[in-house]
């Protein structure tokens, strides 16, 4: 198992901010890879609803099943993502630190399911951190730039 989070500031009210982050149109904006998101059990996007995530990475497309586990707003988004090698927890939180400002922060701890990727996990953890801090910063630039 690896955890790792990363965090920014971004220069605009925390409700803004959730309504960007929870907004499905936008995904493919700043999420890496995004390619689709389809509702597959529940109501879209309340706890306990499931969705199939597509991404494509390096010409080959990834599918994963997202378990919404919490809902908090406009503080907590928590979500299991799950594919055939690791299963993930994510948690996306907001907290206001001002008026107009928000942290933004990323919190998540990756268990991977096959023997090889258990081994070369530590070594991946800098790469997918470096990723997610660069979806949080695609991220950030929406959200300044509306």
């Amino acid at each position: 198992m690896s955890k790792f989070s990363v965090s920014l500031e971004v220069d605009k009210p925390i409700q803004h901010c959730w309504d960007i982050l929870m907004d499905e149109s936008r995904m493919a904006e700043w999420a890496i890879g995004f390619q689709s998101i389809e509702t597959i059990e529940g109501e879209p996007m309340t706890v306990g609803s499931k969705h199939r995530l597509v991404f494509e990475e390096r010409g080959k497309e990834l599918v994963f099943i997202e378990t919404v586990k919490v809902i908090d707003p406009p503080r907590e988004f928590t979500f299991d993502l799950d594919h055939e090698v690791m299963n993930s927890t994510v948690s996306m939180t907001i907290e206001s630190v001002g008026a107009e400002r928000t942290l933004l922060s990323s919190h998540t701890e990756g268990r991977p399911t096959k023997l090889l990727l258990k081994i070369i996990m530590p070594f991946m953890v800098p790469q997918m951190k470096r990723r997610q801090f660069q979806q949080l910063e695609n991220l950030k630039a929406i959200m300044e730039a509306s």
